[in-house]
């Protein structure tokens, strides 16, 4: 029993399946957009743990709040954990004028890996307000926002 339980332990680390593993990380990767608002907004994005970066050029600084925030997270609610960050800045005009949360100020960002018809999808959701946010559908959720994963490994 012992020996079953180290190589399930060794055979997580080895594969980096992880409860807590999340998509962003120090080093930035550039993401497609593949949410009809991610196209008509935001377009292509360089993301890392420290800036969101748009392809006009403007970005919002990230400060990491939780690494591992519990909550209901993706689409369904299903996601268990998203990665928090408070926002600094104002990334104003992205695509066709529109801003990243409407006529709002972005206070908070939130990150997940999210499977959706049988590909890996980074979840992007971006609030309002003081209160650090718990899932993606909550009061002060201005925008979400999806973009291929595959395509950044």
């Amino acid at each position: 029993m012992y020996r079953l339980v180290l190589m399930s332990s060794i055979l997580i680390g080895i594969l980096g399946i992880s409860a807590n593993s999340q998509p962003l990380e120090e080093d930035g990767k550039a993401f497609n957009p593949y949410s009809e608002t991610a196209l008509a907004i935001t377009g292509p994005v360089i993301l890392s743990t420290k800036r969101m970066v748009f392809e006009t050029g403007a970005f919002l600084e990230l400060n990491l709040v939780e690494q591992a925030a519990s909550g209901s997270w993706g689409i369904s609610g299903d996601v268990p954990a998203a990665q928090v960050f408070r926002v600094k800045g104002d990334a104003g005009s992205l695509r066709r004028g529109n801003t990243a949360c409407g006529a709002g100020t972005v206070t908070y960002l939130a990150a997940w890996e999210e499977e959706l018809s049988g590909s890996n999808y980074l979840g992007i959701a971006m609030f309002t307000g003081t209160e650090i946010p718990t899932g993606a559908i909550e009061e002060g959720t201005c925008a979400t926002f999806y973009y291929s994963i595959d395509l950044a490994r």
